[in-house]
Formats: C-alpha cells, structure tokens, sequence
C-alpha cells in the first residue's frame, strides 16, 4: 500500500455526509492510500481520509473523490 498526506487550506465552512454541523474553515491534512488491485495490469483502489481538528481532537473522515471534488475543491486555497 502507498500513502500519501497533502496539507490542504480550506477558505471556507464546510459539511461533509454525517457531520451534524459545518466545520470551521482551516489547514487540514488529506491522506491518500493506494492498494494495489489483483489484475494483470497496473491498477490500484485509492481511499481519502480528511484529518480534522475541533476542540483539541483529531477526528478521521472517510471522503470518495465525488464527495471531495463537490464539497470541498470549490474552497481549497491554493
């Protein structure tokens, strides 16, 4: 499996499925994890994970690149 985590600047408030509220704008961590896939060609599953911190916690959100790319890539700083 290959990981990779990018540092990404949200501008905005922002909810994702089965928060019960926004979450404050901020810098967060967005991990990528590549499995490879049991084919005859190169293929790999890719999974996010949204690291976010609220009150002093860090909380794990699952995200599909659907979800991201609709919900936050409009708010991202680049």
């Amino acid at each position: 499996m290959k990981t990779t985590v990018k540092s990404i600047n949200i501008s905005g408030p922002f909810q994702l499925p089965g928060m019960s509220r926004p979450h404050a704008p901020g810098v967060f961590e967005l991990q990528f994890d590549e499995e490879p896939i049991d084919v005859t060609w190169e293929a790999y599953h890719t999974t996010m994970t949204m690291f976010l911190s609220s009150d002093g916690l860090i909380e794990a959100w699952p995200i599909s690149k659907e979800e991201f790319e609709r919900t936050l890539a409009p708010l991202i700083v680049a």
